[in-house]
């Protein structure tokens, strides 16, 4: 398990052993744990050094009296102020680091410690006073931390799922069926806390749970957050009020995600949301350097380098670029997937792995990262769809009619058109079959799908419902998972300053027209930016995100390599897809009779990352 994330943690090692006297033996080199005739738990800790480098924050880190040990991934924004709370009730520290902080505090609260911690965090806690193991995850899932049992009944946990495929006995792993099959239809919400390795699991975000040493059982988790308990019934700030409360948050959220110990900078894509951060970030220190992805004259309609050039020329800023191509994605598809541990439905995640590689070549050890977003101010055209229906479903025509107009003249098109775009289409659209995927079957906890379907919070407002799902059950879940991966898989830390939980609770307490009105989307953040990022970006129309060319590479350079992973035998023999009508699918790609790229891309993938972990049907 420990040998196949050197990447999490280049910078130091440490090993602990548990024996069923209860003794502990730890030590930095795995040879020199005593051997233990009855074992009962082992940690084994890579550490990123970012905040105080010395030896003594070195994991796993043992409270004074041995009795509370801790390993922990991941950064506490607050545990300055923790530090001097603990310190009051006459605690003492030797280190200056954020670790021991978690351990005092755990010691001190229990598992109420974990609603006071402002960060992202996995943290697993030997409390040997109650005989027992903790284990928690943040409240959004930025930090990874997965399990699964064994079936002589021992437990693992994880960052990573090929940590527990490396220690499992089998020799390959089965693949969770039920969602290889929605992926090759192009879905994954709700994305529950199952993975595409059958029975490897991630632990909820949000969550803590115990597990008794004396007789280890499923943890069974509790929550110490809810996002659905803020709405905007509780909404106390007129609009102009909530700008500056917001710009407030995010502000001293940027301010904490950028203190480290090692270089800190900034992905800076050209659309709102990083270009924000960046200027906040410049706002209250010094300027941080910035890392972007970007076509120029290869695929110009896919690039955003104009904008990225905007912010670099307004705020003097160091930038550096970087760009890839179908060559590089045929060469680099199996690293990236490794990193993933999952196919991803679209190219994007690839540019990610090669933008925080560009930030490793550069030095950053800690980069600020704009997910997420979309899901907290409204940046989808769904959103704007909903505020208008939400009007037209409660007899507020005259408030849709003007909020259709503004977006037409925003995006120059016409209302009769939009309207047809916003509402018509939608339902006259249908997916086209694809009767080469094969029936995955019931999800392994259906009732667990079926709760992740219908839930979407109890706000009043459809775009704060939506908002909620898409961070609950959504979009959010994927991409912070795809966040840290593909940083980590270059031993780089992403923090993502949108997903500061004061910021977030203003968000979702907020009502749906701080959020879509006068034609915009992310009103409410696009009103902060113009304070201090360039019109060029604030008055953008249009939303890329990574903007990738996938179709002109998939329908070209990438060809021969796309046809041998669809007909590679083993693929072909998984019973994922029925393998001459996929193979009928593609030629037919190839041939102009079809244009679904995105179902030749996921084929593509699929077929990859099985080979990678050599996952069976």
């Amino acid at each position: 398990m420990h040998a196949v994330i050197r990447h999490r943690g280049p910078d130091g090692e440490g090993f602990l052993l548990l024996d069923g006297h209860n003794e502990v033996t730890c030590s930095d080199h795995a040879e020199a744990l005593r051997a233990a005739s009855t074992p009962r738990l082992g940690f084994a800790f890579r550490r990123l050094k970012i905040c105080d480098l010395s030896q003594a924050a070195a994991q796993p880190m043992a409270s004074i009296d041995g009795l509370t040990w801790v390993c922990f991934n991941g950064e506490i924004y607050n545990f300055r102020d923790l530090r001097r709370e603990l310190e009051a009730k006459g605690r003492t520290f030797r280190t200056h680091g954020d670790t021991e902080v978690v351990l005092a505090a755990f010691e001190e609260w229990g598992e109420d410690s974990f609603a006071r911690l402002e960060g992202m965090w996995a943290i697993v806690i030997l409390d040997l006073r109650r005989n027992r193991l903790v284990v928690s995850r943040d409240r959004f899932g930025i930090k990874p931390l997965l399990w699964a049992t064994e079936n002589d009944g021992a437990m693992l946990f994880a960052s990573e799922i090929k940590q527990i495929v490396a220690a499992s006995r089998q020799r390959t792993w089965q693949s969770n069926r039920a969602l290889v099959a929605m992926f090759l239809r192009g879905q994954r919400y709700p994305a529950t806390e199952e993975t595409f390795f059958a029975g490897i699991r991630s632990v909820p975000p949000a969550t803590w749970a115990a597990i008794d040493l004396a007789a280890p059982a499923a943890p069974r988790f509790q929550p110490y957050w809810r996002l659905a308990d803020f709405t905007a019934d509780f909404n106390t700030f007129d609009y102009a009020e909530a700008v500056d409360r917001a710009e407030d948050l995010l502000t001293r959220a940027v301010a904490a995600h950028r203190q480290a110990d090692v270089k800190v900078g900034a992905l800076l894509s050209g659309g709102l949301d990083s270009a924000t951060l960046v200027a906040l970030a410049h706002k209250a220190g010094r300027k941080l350097p910035t890392y972007s992805l970007g076509y120029r004259d290869a695929a110009p309609s896919f690039c955003e380098m104009r904008f990225v050039d905007a912010m670099v020329r307004q705020g003097g800023i160091e930038n550096h670029e970087t760009t890839f191509d179908a060559a590089w994605i045929i060469a680099n598809t199996d690293r990236i997937l490794w990193a993933l541990e999952e196919p991803p439905l679209a190219m994007p995640a690839f540019a990610q792995f090669r933008v925080f590689e560009l930030c490793a070549q550069h030095g950053a050890t800690v980069v600020l990262d704009g997910q997420g977003s979309d899901e907290i101010t409204a940046g989808y055209q769904y959103h704007q769809r909903a505020f208008m229906k939400d009007r037209l479903l409660h007899g507020q025509l005259p408030v849709m009619l003007s909020e259709l107009r503004a977006i037409a003249r925003r995006d120059r098109r016409s209302a009769t058109g939009l309207f047809g775009e916003y509402f018509v289409l939608p339902y006259l659209r249908r997916r086209a079959p694809l009767p080469w995927i094969m029936n995955g079957g019931s999800h392994a906890d259906a009732a667990e799908f079926a709760f992740a379907a219908r839930d979407h919070g109890h706000d009043r407002l459809l775009v704060n419902r939506l908002l909620y799902f898409d961070v609950r059950w959504g979009n959010v879940k994927i991409v912070l998972g795809y966040s840290d991966r593909n940083a980590m898989a270059h031993s780089v830390e992403a923090r993502v300053p949108y997903f500061d939980r004061a910021f977030v609770e203003l968000l979702f307490s907020l009502p749906d027209t701080y959020k879509i009105g006068n034609g915009d989307r992310k009103r409410l953040l696009r009103d902060i930016a113009r304070r201090y990022v360039p019109n060029e970006i604030t008055e953008r129309g249009d939303r890329m995100g990574f903007g990738t060319p996938d179709a002109d590479m998939i329908g070209g350079p990438m060809r021969d390599a796309i046809v041998e992973a669809v007909n590679d035998s083993a693929f072909q023999g998984a019973e994922w897809v029925d393998a001459p009508k996929a193979a009928r699918f593609l030629h037919d790609f190839h041939n102009g009779a079809h244009h679904d790229y995105r179902a030749v891309w996921r084929l593509f993938v699929l077929s990859r990352w099985a080979r990678r972990f050599s996952v069976s049907c």
